[in-house]
């Protein structure tokens, strides 16, 4: 755990941060993102979550992922990694649509962190557009089993800083263990030991891994009933760069 209190902090704890990840993992920084903020806008999205219709897992094209909406993803129909098995809602909140849930400005600081962690200048849409953009994005794993699979992350050029070290991935905790759901949530496999990597973990707090290394989400409440209009559980935002030439 890092203790963080804005982004001059990152750049001067950079190679630290690094560090710890190739070390451990993953890591954790603390203190960017207010937790009673974090509570704030998961009101809102929860009662998105709850009344609105989402799209189904296949089938949705680049140019809807552009736009506000929400899509299942369950089973291993996936465009960007095929056979990933998994089960959550995504909802997409890019930063040239309209801020829906008062996440922009954390979104920003996310790319931010994650831009500096890399060691590149800030990615902006701006920049990356009409191919790229940053995927502003929340999944939702509810109880009654939201779950993702062991994997590991395609190593995109995009999203690497040229030579070695850990394969730098973000996600930013909207919700938390012991509170919002009990049982499960992201793990790591490291020196073939499986790590809890959210059992301290508070909303806000941005969890720094390895995208080499083999991670997943482990079932969430799996003995409550899964139930359409009240999708409690884990709550995560996520801002990598999506690429569609």
């Amino acid at each position: 755990m890092h203790l963080i209190t804005n982004l001059g902090d990152v750049a001067a704890l950079r190679q630290k941060i690094v560090d710890d990840v190739a070390q451990r993992g993953f890591t954790s920084l603390r203190g960017l993102i207010s937790r009673t903020e974090i509570a704030q806008c998961l009101v809102t999205i929860n009662e998105y979550a709850n009344t609105r219709e989402h799209l189904a897992s296949s089938g949705v094209s680049p140019a809807q992922i552009r736009q506000n909406m929400s899509k299942w993803s369950i089973g291993g129909q996936s465009t960007s990694q095929s056979n990933l098995a998994r089960f959550m809602l995504t909802i997409y909140n890019p930063l040239f649509q309209e801020d829906m849930f008062g996440l922009h400005k954390h979104f920003e600081t996310l790319i931010d962190v994650r831009d500096i962690l890399v060691g590149r200048a800030r990615q902006k849409d701006e920049d990356l557009m009409p191919s790229r953009f940053n995927a502003c994005r929340l999944q939702i794993y509810p109880a009654g089993g939201g779950f993702m699979g062991a994997h590991t992350d395609s190593r995109a050029e995009e999203n690497l800083q040229k030579g070695s070290g850990p394969y730098i991935q973000l996600v930013m905790l909207l919700t938390e263990k012991g509170r919002d759901y009990q049982q499960g949530g992201a793990f790591v496999m490291k020196d073939e030991q499986f790590v809890d990597t959210e059992s301290t973990s508070q909303a806000g707090d941005i969890l720094v891994y390895d995208g080499s290394t083999m991670h997943g989400v482990a079932d969430i409440d799996p003995a409550i009933r899964f139930n359409t209009s009240d999708l409690k559980g884990r709550v995560v935002a996520l801002a990598t760069i999506y690429n569609y030439k």
